[in-house]
């Protein structure tokens, strides 16, 4: 009796251990047999630049210029995924209309930034056309204007954060295989900000941008 007992456990035990094996193995197929858009197989690396950048545009209807860059990595020759950031060069000046002001003469001073994606369209031509998209946040501060030309004194009345999107479309040249120029337009909408003197309207304008792409492609 003892000697069945034994082999119906070890009989058990068998199974078991062929069982789990077996379900490892279907779990692993499964996951192989998963379909994803993205793959080893389907993204891949393809380049990588940095790239400083300029822009012109208004901000409260001044004419104002932008100072900054790009980080991005090239994925399959088309899709660009990276960073950007830029500042306010110049602070824009404006006058508050409100003859009762305390502060008639102010000036502005902003930055954004965040997550770039980018697609190239026939990036192995000499001339070709990509729309890029800059998704983030910024930063804007709002100053009394002292006059001052020797110290530049300022001092913060407000400030507020705000969501930016920036969509674009720039014409692009390669000039060479490790240098690329883009000269073209975007957009900056400027929304949820938290401002007494300024709307989003006002910080919201068209830009003329001219980026030097250094990398590999």
């Amino acid at each position: 009796m003892k000697k069945i007992f034994t082999l119906l456990l070890l009989a058990l035990f068998v199974q078991f251990s062929y069982a789990q094996e077996e379900t490892q193995e279907e779990m692993k197929n499964n996951r192989d047999d998963i379909n994803t858009i993205f793959s080893k197989e389907n993204l891949k690396v393809t380049g990588g630049y940095i790239s400083p950048e300029i822009k012109v545009g208004n901000v409260n209807e001044d004419v104002s210029l932008f100072v900054g860059g790009r980080l991005g990595m090239i994925l399959n020759d088309h899709f660009t995924l990276g960073i950007a950031g830029y500042g306010l060069a110049n602070n824009s000046n404006f006058k508050d209309l409100d003859p009762l002001s305390l502060n008639p003469d102010l000036r502005i001073n902003m930055g954004y930034g965040g997550l770039l994606m980018e697609y190239t369209f026939f990036s192995n031509k000499k001339i070709h056309f990509s729309i890029p998209v800059v998704v983030g946040a910024a930063g804007i501060y709002i100053y009394e204007d002292d006059n001052n030309y020797f110290y530049n004194n300022y001092d913060d009345i407000e400030n507020s954060a705000a969501f930016v999107v920036e969509p674009g479309v720039n014409i692009e040249f390669n000039l060479f295989k490790f240098l690329k120029l883009d000269l073209g337009a975007s957009y900056r909408i400027v929304t949820q900000t938290s401002l007494v003197y300024l709307e989003d309207e006002d910080l919201s304008d068209l830009s003329i941008n001219a980026t030097f792409k250094f990398g590999f492609f």
